[in-house]
This record gives structure tokens, C-alpha cells and sequence, in this order.
């Protein structure tokens, strides 16, 4: 994978993980809420992978 590759899926990522998290905080439905948590923590673990720490992405599947 080329760096610039990388480092755009990196940013596209952690900026989906953000508006995730944030999304979380102020959803007024429970529903929503768990549906965005569950995006955040399939985003962690993409981005866990692209940094080549496939084990934590693995834990963080399983754990969650």
C-alpha cells in the first residue's frame, strides 16, 4: 500500500470514528446510540489493522 494511500485512509477512518463517537454522545435515541458504538468499534479495529496490530483488532472484535 503506497503512504499516501495509507495515510488518507487513515484520516478518512479516524474522522468516521470521531463523528461515530461524537454521534454517541449526542443521539438522543438508544437505538442510534448503540448502532454508532458498534460503527466506532469496527473503525477502531480497521484502523488497529491498517497500524499492523492485527491482534488488538482481533481482541477488540472479540471483546466487543
Amino acid at each position: 500500500m503506497s503512504q499516501q494511500l495509507q495515510l488518507g485512509s487513515f484520516l478518512l477512518l479516524s474522522a468516521v470514528a470521531v463523528i461515530a463517537a461524537l454521534g454517541v454522545i449526542f443521539s438522543r435515541n438508544a437505538i442510534h446510540s448503540a448502532l454508532l458504538l458498534l460503527v466506532n468499534f469496527v473503525v477502531l479495529a480497521v484502523l488497529y489493522v491498517l497500524l499492523n496490530a492485527q491482534f488488538i483488532a482481533a481482541i477488540q472484535m472479540v471483546v466487543y
